[in-house]
């Protein structure tokens, strides 16, 4: 596939060992990022409404390496070795300083799991001190509790969205991504090159995805005179992650196959939290299901895939971007989470044009384990 790159093609078990092992042996030269614009402790959280939450973060700052394994499923207790744990303790407390408290905080249920992100903020120095608001460092702490044990561990440095600079390349979403309907589906525009996207020059679009049915390598069957011809057409949209509708476009009327509308036509805005916002367009006029304001779930349907707006064919365009409305904000990367690329399992996986895709169920047993490359 023209401008895939090869880490995007390797099998999942190689490409798990490999991440493991560059987040937990980075060379501690790195420098934690400065803030552009220090927070204002006045306005944080001085701690996390979730006990797990401030149970986990405690025991890092005191290196308790004992009581986290005690903690853990033996899954997780098997991947992690104690002196890795030790070490990013030390790493939090040297380079990052103490938590002096938390930014954003969210819960959400992905099967038997129960999952906790929180944005924290670290700062150097005695409260009061002058130097201690251009010391301040982002860190988020994303963990998720199977019953009462620890099973899935993320801990990593975290890019400020306030004011991320398109194209953020190095930035990663706090929201865990799922893919946004069942069965599989096949990327037609899709990746971080402008050889596999063609929404790579859109400053808000600039890692979207179009997504198709493909049978036989064609989208549709019969004469594609009509957009029920196509495979996709009526499939369902489904909401990647919890969030809150902030944008709801319906009504607008369909395009016939091969002619172009304009904008997005009927769609959706989710805001998931820490800045995020994912919006997914071109459904059938009508099949929207929810409204602005209503909380939505993982998975819960927002309609029908259909070919409304500046669309030729009917297909899913889904992005996730800073922008709460159609056509703003900046472009972020989005990875799917556990999910399945050309017949092969990833924990993570950003899919380019031409792989071929499909969700699985949130309930896997496998645990997934980084503390990051920053850290």
């Amino acid at each position: 596939m023209r401008g895939t790159d090869a880490s995007d093609r390797a099998p999942a078990s190689r490409r798990g060992r490999f991440a493991l092992a560059a987040a937990l042996l980075l060379a501690p030269a790195c420098r934690p990022i400065e803030l552009e614009h220090p927070y204002e402790e006045s306005t944080l959280k001085a701690h996390s409404s979730e006990p797990e939450a401030e149970r986990l973060i405690q025991a890092l700052m005191r290196n308790e390496v004992a009581e986290l394994q005690n903690w853990m499923t033996a899954e997780l207790r098997a991947q992690l070795r104690f002196e890795d744990i030790s070490a990013t303790s030390d790493r939090l407390r040297a380079s990052y300083g103490n938590p002096i408290g938390i930014v954003e905080e969210r819960t959400h249920t992905e099967g038997d799991l129960e999952w906790f992100s929180l944005l924290v903020l670290h700062a150097r120095g005695k409260p009061g001190s002058p130097d201690r608001r251009r010391r301040q460092r982002l860190v988020l702490y994303q963990f998720a509790l199977r019953g009462e044990l620890l099973d899935r561990l993320l801990v990593r440095e975290h890019l400020d969205v306030r004011h991320l600079k398109s194209p953020a390349r190095r930035y990663t979403l706090v929201t865990r991504i799922h893919f946004v309907s069942t069965g599989e589906w096949t990327v037609s525009h899709g990746g971080k090159r402008r050889a596999t996207n063609y929404h790579h020059g859109s400053r808000s679009q600039r890692y979207a995805y179009d997504l198709v049915v493909q049978k036989g390598g064609r989208q549709h069957g019969g004469e594609r005179s009509s957009n029920k011809d196509y495979y996709c057409y009526g499939l369902p949209v489904l909401a990647p992650a919890p969030g809150t509708v902030v944008q709801v476009i319906d009504g607008i009327a369909e395009n016939r196959p091969g002619e172009r509308g304009k904008a997005g036509g009927n769609g959706v805005v989710i805001d998931h939290g820490f800045g995020e916002y994912s919006a997914l367009w071109h459904m059938i006029p009508g099949s929207v299901q929810v409204k602005t304001g209503d909380k939505v779930q993982l998975g819960q349907q927002l309609g029908r895939v259909g070919n409304s707006g500046r669309s030729t064919g009917p297909h899913i365009h889904y992005q996730v971007s800073t922008g709460d409305s159609a056509g703003h904000g900046i472009g972020m990367q989005a990875p799917f989470v556990d999910v399945y690329v050309d017949g092969a399992w990833y924990p993570r996986k950003l899919p380019v044009r031409g792989e071929r895709v499909r969700r699985t169920k949130t309930d896997r047993s496998r645990a997934e384990v980084m503390l990051d490359a920053s850290m």
